[in-house]
Formats: C-alpha cells, structure tokens, sequence
C-alpha cells in the first residue's frame, strides 16, 4: 500500500510540473521579443535592410521547366519565369514601374528616380553594352567597335533589397527594391561581365527624393 502511495505521488509530480512547462512555455514571438526591437505594427525588426543576390536562371540542370523535378534549384521555371524577367525588364524601360538609380556606395535610405524625361536615354546607354577588339583581320590591325544590346535574356540573377520581421510567430520578408542583374558574354570578350544599372518595384511607402 505504502508503494502504491509513493507511486501515485512520483506520478502526480511529474504530471505538476509537465502542466507547469506547458503553461508557461513561450511562443516564438515571446522568446525573439527579448533580442529584437518591436514596431508600431507588433512585428519584430530583424533588420530594416538586408540585401543579396539570387539566382533564377540555372543552365546546368538542363530542362529549365517544370518537367524536371529540380526546376526550382536557383531556377525560375520556363516559360513563366522568361516571360516575368521580360515583362519586367521591359515595364522598367517603359516607366510603367518607376526605375531608381543604383548606387554600389548607397546606404538606401532614400531613393533617387531616373526622371521620366531622361528614363529613355538612360536606358539605351546602359544596356547597349560597348567595347573593342582588335581586327587581326586587317592590315592595320586596328581597333573594331562590337555592341551588345541587352535584353531579358541577359538576367541571370536578381539583387533584392528586404526587411525582415517577424510577426505573429512568422518570418516575414519586405521586398524595397529589386534589380536585374545582367550577364554580360561575347566570344570576343576576355571574360564575362555581371553589372547592375538600376533599382525597381521600390513602393510608394519607402523614402525617395
């Protein structure tokens, strides 16, 4: 009987405290409270600005479509996400999506916009891309001008500029401003080259000049 008791005893111990620990578990939004700082809307600031490229065109898995199960690895499918780089390569060029100049020094606290009037000049002089090579065809050997007219095809990679937060237990993510990232190659070059232009898509909430 006195075994009986002492068992009763352990059991309804363990079960105090495990009602204990339940209770006074923390959530996930409690537990990051204690490191992030909050704002107006009750989300957690992990940062107000995180910036890093990705890629969305992955040629070494062959079949680019969703036909192959490893479309997604650093790979927007086919055609969808052809004709989104498209659309939004050319929405930039036309001004329907207002277009920020790209600063590699800027801390992105404001925005600065290609004005609509030189927007069409800017856009043909960057991405008409201009070197030389040497005509070993001639005589002469002199210099032989080539252009690269680059179009959506040219976009490898995407540069996103975020907030993160957290909210409700959630991992939120705040695209600012997003940036094609161009790929530039020629047979003629030496090697190839990666160059970002302009800023896109940042919302009307953001600060701009």
């Amino acid at each position: 009987m006195l075994k009986n008791m002492k068992k009763t005893h352990i059991i309804l111990s363990f079960l105090l405290i495990a009602m204990y620990s339940c209770n006074n578990q923390k959530s996930t939004q409690e537990i990051f409270s204690d490191i992030l700082p909050g704002s107006n809307d009750g989300s957690l600031i992990i940062t107000n600005k995180i910036m890093y490229d990705v890629p969305v065109v992955n040629e070494h898995i062959g079949d680019r479509s969703k036909n192959n199960p490893d479309w997604f690895w650093e790979n927007l499918p086919t055609p969808e996400g052809d004709n989104f780089l498209k659309e939004l390569l050319e929405g930039a060029k036309s001004g329907e999506l207002k277009t920020y100049y790209y600063d590699m020094m800027g801390d992105y606290e404001i925005f600065d916009e290609i004005p609509k009037d030189s927007l069409k000049s800017f856009m043909n002089e960057y991405l008409t891309f201009r070197f030389e090579v040497l005509d070993t065809t001639s005589v002469s050997h002199k210099l032989r001008p080539v252009e690269i007219h680059l179009d959506h095809t040219n976009i490898k990679m995407l540069r996103f500029l975020e907030e993160w937060s957290m909210k409700d237990g959630q991992f939120c993510k705040k695209v600012v401003a997003v940036a094609p990232f161009f790929t530039i190659y020629h047979p003629e070059m030496e090697k190839t080259i990666n160059s970002i232009y302009f800023w896109i898509l940042v919302p009307s909430g953001e600060k701009q000049n």
